[in-house]
């Protein structure tokens, strides 16, 4: 019986100091899981843009708008919770100037509001596979996967323009 309680507190203080300087934010995992939908349909969008299409476009903001009363941070607690609460009011408000916009240059314009929120969510909680990127011409980043650079602030006209600053693609 002692044997297993040393055993049990020894595997506690090992994932107490394992987890120094990893944060966790408690409550986290539920915010990520609703989040998971709005960045499929935010990819979408970015790669569209990237194209110089706007076809289903609008159809991914219509479902980022719906999606983004479904995200609650009140469960996410610890050092950045106050960063998760203004995601979802960002999300909503960049995916209502989005749906406002009536061309491709002004759904661009758009996409930086939708883009900071999402940017913010994915330097806390790194989803998998998930890149930021940063432009400094149009100035702003957005998200995507893999390495391979498709700019959907200038699409054709300079669609490698950007630099991988976090994700694993990023040069470390």
């Amino acid at each position: 019986m002692k044997k297993l309680s040393l055993i049990l507190i020894t595997s506690f203080m090992f994932l107490a100091v394992s987890s120094i300087g990893n944060p966790v934010f408690a409550g986290s995992e539920k915010f990520d899981e609703k989040m998971q939908p709005i960045l499929a349909e935010y990819l979408k969008i970015a790669d569209r843009l990237a194209s110089d299409k706007t076809d289903g476009v609008a159809d991914a903001v219509k479902k980022i708008e719906d999606l983004a009363g479904s995200v609650s941070s009140s469960l996410v607690t610890g050092e950045h919770a106050s960063h998760y609460k203004r995601i979802p009011g960002g999300i909503s408000d960049g995916a209502k100037k989005m749906a406002l916009a009536k061309d491709i240059a002004s759904l661009r314009v758009a996409l930086v509001d939708l883009s900071k929120p999402m940017v913010m969510w994915t330097s806390m909680s790194k989803p998998s596979g998930i890149n930021v990127i940063y432009c400094s011409m149009n100035p702003g980043s957005w998200l995507q996967r893999g390495a391979k650079i498709r700019n959907p602030y200038y699409g054709s006209k300079m669609l490698s323009c950007g630099e991988i600053i976090s994700g694993p693609d990023a040069k470390k």
